[in-house]
């Protein structure tokens, strides 16, 4: 028996309009299932939950980052397998996973393909699949709300780009890595990834793989706002590593401290004052 997940909301509609087509797939292949739409945040752990509860196989994830970063949270520890459904506004997470991003090639793809285990990672215990961070990219993600509806992937990022250069203030972060002592860093930007991109397709933690064990971490120092712009086109491919502003380092474990930090978590807004944030191998199961 396989859960299908649909987040009605993501991508302008996009997970309920393909519906009928990844059913009559389903039907086609003679596989079990049972449909399940989201209406609020946190019902899509609610029915991972209940997946793994019920020994489902499997979770089919019809919606975008956030919603996937629900379900990771909602099966840790289990036999569920995810099965990825871009329909989001990014999809990220599978643009580092070689699957298409078309919904119905990638779930024929995943069908097809053997069972394995991916990395996730927790911040305070709250899981995560992608990327987590602080600092630009929040007021980015702050901004970026009133351009979903409007457009889509890297074009509603570069807007919500422009307007977030007017409320950038650099972090003043304490930060310790693999238990290390804490160290003050002012930093415009801090990623921390299992997988690469955000944005749409933006490389902000190139080298992340989210099958190895480890956390690459990602910091930028700080930058005057007329720099930004500029530095973006490197951001956007990846090459921003290579800038003597970037350090970069991988890890299992980096802990965060700052006042009043907002952090994302796949494009999820969290509010805290710490971060400990750890890599958990092999967490999760997927078809790749």
């Amino acid at each position: 028996m396989i859960t299908v997940l649909v987040n009605p909301f993501s991508g302008s509609g996009k997970a309920l309009k393909i519906l009928p087509d990844i059913e009559a797939l389903l039907k086609q292949d003679k596989i079990k299932y049972v449909v399940k739409h989201t209406k609020n945040t946190g019902d899509a752990f609610d029915f991972a939950k209940e997946a793994v509860k019920s020994a489902h196989e499997a979770i089919i994830v019809a919606g975008g980052d956030g919603t996937m970063s629900e379900v990771v949270h909602g099966v840790v520890g289990s036999a569920v397998a995810i099965i990825f459904a871009p329909c989001g506004t990014g999809n990220d997470f599978v643009k580092c996973m070689h699957i298409p991003v078309e919904p119905i090639a990638a779930i024929k793809k995943q069908l097809s393909s053997p069972l394995r285990r991916l990395d996730y990672a927790t911040v305070n215990g709250r899981a995560f699949l992608n990327v987590c961070g602080a600092g630009f990219d929040v007021e980015v993600l702050r901004h970026l709300e009133g351009y979903r509806e409007k457009m889509s992937g890297m074009k509603a990022y570069l807007f919500a780009l422009k307007d977030a250069l007017k409320d950038y203030k650099p972090l003043d972060v304490m930060i310790s890595i693999d238990d290390e002592p804490f160290e003050r860093k002012k930093l415009c930007i801090l990623s921390v990834g299992n997988g690469k991109f955000i944005g749409g397709g933006m490389k902000a933690v190139p080298d992340a793989v989210p099958y190895d064990g480890l956390l690459n971490i990602v910091m930028i120092k700080t930058l005057r706002k007329w720099m930004i712009p500029f530095l973006l086109p490197l951001f956007i491919s990846g090459k921003h590593t290579g800038l003597s502003i970037t350090t970069t380092k991988t890890c299992k474990r980096v802990r965060i401290q700052m006042d009043n930090m907002t952090m994302q978590l796949d494009g999820e807004l969290m509010d805290t004052n710490n971060a400990d944030i750890a890599i958990v191998p092999s967490g999760v199961g997927a078809r790749y």
